[in-house]
Order: structure tokens, then C-alpha cells, then sequence
């Protein structure tokens, strides 16, 4: 789920959703309001994979929180 293979497409892959959540990151939203700007995007499709995305994006060392707000880290 992870990564894209034969039978699973780029945009249905973490990976993919991540990138496509990064970019709405850079508005330093907080959680409710980055979903608000989120959930329009058809690749993201539901809450459960904004969050595995969000998560993710945590994992790699792209995103904190900083006073209840998401934020891009930059490196």
C-alpha cells in the first residue's frame, strides 16, 4: 500500500497521496482545516488515508506540529 506495484496505481499508493497532500501543507493549517482543503482532492479520497498520508509525510521528516498546526519542515 505503501509504494505503487502491478496491481496497486500511484495515486491509490501512500506515496502517492503524500505527494499530492505535501503542497497543502505549506499553508501552516491545522489539522481540521488542512482536511477542509484535503477531502476535494479525488486522490485522497477518504480520512483514513489524509491521516496514514499525514502520518507518513511525519514519518519521512517532512511534517511537525508546532502549536497545533501542521507545518512543512524545512531542511
Amino acid at each position: 500500500m505503501i509504494m505503487p506495484s502491478k496491481y496497486l496505481r500511484e495515486d491509490e499508493a501512500l506515496i502517492g497521496i503524500s505527494a499530492v497532500l505535501l503542497p497543502l501543507v505549506e499553508n501552516n493549517d491545522n489539522l481540521t482545516a488542512l482536511w477542509e482543503s484535503a477531502k476535494r482532492i479525488d486522490a485522497i479520497g477518504s480520512f483514513e488515508r489524509f491521516i496514514l498520508a499525514l502520518d507518513f509525510l511525519y514519518l519521512l521528516g517532512l511534517v511537525d506540529l508546532d502549536n497545533n498546526k501542521i507545518v512543512r519542515v524545512q531542511g
